[in-house]
C-alpha cells in the first residue's frame, strides 16, 4: 500500500481524540441562551453577524477533519493505484488545525469569533487543497475504474453498475437521516462521487477529465 497515503490517514484519525473537546466547544456556539428563565438570542444574532461578515460559517470553519476525509475507493483498488503526484494537503491541513487549536485556548469572551477572521487564510488554502486533491483522486479512481470493468464479463459489469448504485443511495439515505451539516455534506459528496463513477463507465467514450452532467441526479 501506498505509505505516505497510509500514514496520511492514521494521523487525521488519531487527532479525533484530540480535537473532540474543541468540537463540543464549537457547536455551542450561537445556541439560544437561557437567563433566569427567558431565552436570549443575542449570541445568535452576534453569530449571524459574524457569518456575514467573514464570508463563512462557523459550521464551514469547524468542519474540516471531515473535509480532510479522502474520497471512497472502489472495493477492489488499492491507495498504491493512485497518482503519486497528489498533494495529500497534511501542511495546510495542520496549519488550519493549529490556528483553531490556538483560537480556542485564547479566545476572548469580548470577542468569540475573533478566530473566523484569524483562520480564513487558512481555510481557504486548505478548502482549496481539499477540492483539487479530490478531483484528482476521482479522476485516478475513474481511469481505474474503466479499466477494470472492461476486463469483466456482462453478468458482471451489471452487477458492478449496481453496486455503485446500492452505494450511492446508501449515501443519500445516510444524508437525509443525519441533523450534523458536516457530516450531511460529506455523505452528499460521497453519492455525487458515486453518480460520477457510473455515468463514467456507463459513456466510456466521455473524456475523464471531464465532469459528467450526471452527477445531478444525485441529490436528496
Amino acid at each position: 500500500a501506498r505509505p505516505v497515503v497510509v500514514l496520511a490517514i492514521g494521523f487525521v484519525l488519531c487527532l479525533g481524540g484530540n480535537m473532540a473537546e474543541g468540537e463540543r466547544e464549537a457547536s455551542t456556539k450561537g445556541k439560544t441562551v437561557r437567563v433566569w428563565g427567558k431565552e436570549q438570542e443575542p449570541e445568535k444574532s452576534r453569530l449571524a453577524s459574524a457569518e456575514k461578515r467573514f464570508g463563512l460559517t462557523w459550521a464551514e470553519l469547524h468542519s474540516y477533519k471531515d473535509k480532510m476525509l479522502f474520497p471512497v475507493l472502489p472495493t477492489c483498488m488499492g491507495v498504491d493505484e493512485l497518482p503519486q503526484d497528489i498533494s495529500l494537503c497534511e501542511t495546510v491541513f495542520r496549519g488550519l488545525d493549529r490556528c483553531i487549536t490556538q483560537g480556542t485556548l485564547n479566545e476572548n469572551p469580548g470577542q468569540p469569533y475573533a478566530r473566523m477572521q484569524i483562520c480564513k487564510p487558512h481555510w481557504i488554502r486548505f478548502n482549496k487543497c481539499v477540492k483539487r486533491r479530490d478531483e484528482l483522486i476521482l479522476r485516478g479512481v475513474r481511469k481505474w475504474e474503466r479499466d477494470y470493468y472492461s476486463s469483466l464479463d456482462d453478468p458482471s459489469r451489471t452487477e458492478y453498475i449496481e453496486d455503485i448504485d446500492t452505494k450511492m443511495r446508501y449515501f443519500l439515505y445516510a444524508a437525509s437521516h443525519t441533523m450534523d451539516a458536516a457530516k450531511k455534506s460529506r455523505l452528499e459528496l460521497n453519492a455525487q462521487h458515486c453518480a460520477l463513477r457510473q455515468a463514467s463507465l456507463l459513456n466510456p467514450r466521455s473524456p475523464i477529465d471531464e465532469p459528467s452532467s450526471a452527477a445531478g441526479t444525485a441529490s436528496v
